[in-house]
C-alpha cells in the first residue's frame, strides 16, 4: 500500500477518534501541521515564536475532532465533485487570499476565481501554508481594509 493511501486511512481514523488525534498532535506534530493544517512544517519552524505559538494553538484547538468528523467528510466529498460556478455573475465585493504552498492546493483555484469574478481582488503569497504563517498581521490588515471599504459601498 502506498504511503499516501496509508496517510488517507490514518487521517480518516484520526478524524473519528479524539484520542488518536490528540496522540498524533503530541507525537507527530510536524506531520499534523503538514497534513491537517496543510502547511509546510519548515515554514512553521522558520517562523517567529509568536507565529509558532499561533500555529500550535490552531492545532490544539481543533479538539475535540469527533463532532466535526461528519462535516469534514462532507467537505472532502463536495470539494471533489464541484461543478463550475458562474463566477462572472457575482456582484459582491470579493477578496481572495491564498498561499502557493497551501497543501490543500487553493492557490491556483483562488487566482482563477479572482480572475473570473468582476472586480475581485486576489492577494497571493508564495509561502505561509493554509494557516498563513508569517502573514497574520498582513492578512488581518487586508481583511479589515476590505471590510471597511465594502461597508462604505
Amino acid at each position: 500500500m502506498k504511503s499516501s493511501v496509508r496517510a488517507v486511512y490514518l487521517v480518516d481514523a484520526m478524524l473519528k477518534s479524539d484520542f488518536l488525534f490528540w496522540t498524533a498532535i503530541r507525537l507527530a506534530r510536524p506531520w499534523m501541521i503538514d497534513s491537517i493544517l496543510a502547511t509546510p512544517p519548515g515554514v512553521v519552524r522558520r517562523a517567529d515564536a509568536q507565529e509558532r505559538a499561533r500555529v500550535a494553538q490552531i492545532l490544539d484547538h481543533i479538539l475535540p475532532i469527533s463532532p466535526r468528523q461528519q462535516g469534514l467528510a462532507n467537505d472532502m466529498a463536495i470539494v471533489s465533485t464541484l461543478s463550475r460556478y458562474a463566477l462572472e455573475g457575482i456582484k459582491a465585493p470579493t477578496l481572495i487570499i491564498s498561499f502557493a504552498d497551501d497543501r490543500f492546493g487553493t492557490y491556483d483555484i483562488a487566482r482563477y476565481t479572482a480572475e473570473h469574478i468582476p472586480r475581485a481582488r486576489f492577494i497571493g503569497y508564495g509561502s505561509g501554508g493554509h494557516v498563513w504563517v508569517g502573514h497574520q498581521k498582513d492578512v488581518t490588515a487586508e481583511i479589515a481594509s476590505f471590510l471597511t471599504a465594502a461597508d462604505g459601498h
